[in-house]
């Protein structure tokens, strides 16, 4: 077997449109094949997929394009399994979905559309950095019908939050994405101290164009 380079790995939640817009996208593969993607408990197919030229995310053209079969996989408590497979994933990708145990020290607060009405199916992505654009430090289970999300955090500090439908990679068209910025043209920082729960943190998507 040859490594294959610049491929990008799909993940579909299990029983997903495979050809629809994916639930997560890896960055293209090194040279040596590797790839990196974190996703929380779950069952999910992956696909690899390479383009010859043109956008991830284009349909495939034959006799030039590639793809991998589809496999479906499971994630539970930090492993991803397969029924031939099991690879263990990094630790600290645990502590994004859901790895810590309800703590004294959180935020809180709903996805909502621009009429204000709840947004379900959505993580909120918790950094560091204003500019948001390294790995988030930490993600929350999905929001339900009522647009509720908690995050909860190890300690206290200074955190930026984002909103989205999917994860990895910057948004792209039809994705939905919202920050915390309190209506200015930054993204606006949320501190809190350990022990320190802080609610009412609402966010509003919009349909990326």
């Amino acid at each position: 077997m040859t490594p294959v380079e610049g491929a990008y790995i799909f993940v579909y939640e299990k029983g997903a449109e495979p050809h629809g817009p994916p639930y997560v996208m890896s960055e293209p593969t090194k040279a040596d094949g590797s790839f990196e993607v974190g996703l929380p408990d779950g069952e999910y197919t992956i696909v690899a997929r390479k383009h010859k030229d043109g956008e991830p995310g284009s349909p495939l053209r034959e006799g030039k394009d590639k793809k991998s079969p589809m496999v479906d996989i499971i994630v539970k408590n930090g492993v991803i399994q397969t029924q031939n497979l099991v690879i263990r994933t990094k630790e600290d990708d645990k502590k994004y979905f859901g790895a810590w145990a309800p703590s004294d020290t959180s935020i809180s607060g709903k996805i909502l559309d621009s009429d204000g009405n709840p947004m379900q199916g959505f993580r909120v992505q918790v950094y560091t950095y204003a500019q948001m654009s390294e790995r988030p430090k930490y993600v929350s289970d999905k929001t339900g019908p009522d647009g509720k999300f908690v995050v909860y955090l190890p300690k206290g500090g200074t955190y930026y939050l984002q909103a989205r439908d999917t994860f990895g990679g910057p948004p792209k068209v039809g994705d939905f994405y919202g920050r915390y910025d309190e209506g200015t043209v930054d993204p606006s920082g949320v501190m809190l101290r350990k022990g320190q729960k802080i609610k009412d943190i609402d966010i509003t998507v919009h349909k990326v164009w």
